[in-house]
């Protein structure tokens, strides 16, 4: 059997991505920017999921200036594990089983896949969409984590994220 988990290179990342509004103008994918740079450019590129993707990295791998080891070392801002039977952008996995990409951008694009999978399976257990960022840390609790203090922090973050991005 084949898992598809390969991922275009980082220059085709950015050629079908086209940047009109200049968002990635700049930065440097090498280096992890700051949260209020990852919203902008997590507003543009997960839409919907730009909030839950600033509150699970701030939760993962901490605010500006206080990153963890595999954010730093292996530009995985959320924690993510490797999959294995979903597409995804990471390049391979560590000892543990978390995935290492190339860069931050495509972190942030394999974390859009991961949540169109989740939002998929979502719909076909309730016939519905997600009405908003908690019913979706509700869902992916103990699927994306299952710790409690990592869903009580979620919700907290969830909401500090949207007052300070709206």
């Amino acid at each position: 059997m084949v898992l598809e988990s390969k991922a275009a290179s980082h220059a085709d990342t950015l050629v079908k991505k086209a940047d009109t509004t200049n968002v990635l103008a700049g930065l440097d994918l090498k280096r992890v920017p700051g949260v209020d740079t990852l919203y902008k450019v997590a507003k543009k590129y997960l839409g919907r999921w730009a909030y839950l993707f600033l509150a699970i990295k701030i939760e993962e791998s901490g605010n500006t200036g206080h990153y963890s080891w595999l954010s730093v070392n292996h530009y995985n801002l959320c924690g993510m594990r490797f999959p294995k039977a979903r597409k995804t952008y990471a390049i391979g996995s560590t000892n543990t089983n978390y995935a290492i990409y190339r860069n931050w951008f495509e972190c942030m694009l394999d974390f859009k896949i991961y949540m169109e999978n989740h939002e998929n399976k979502f719909k076909e257990k309730f016939k519905r969409a997600p009405k908003d960022d908690v019913e979706m840390i509700n869902y992916m609790f103990n699927t994306f984590n299952h710790f409690a203090k990592w869903k009580k922090d979620m919700l907290i973050l969830i909401k500090y994220v949207k007052k300070k991005y709206k």
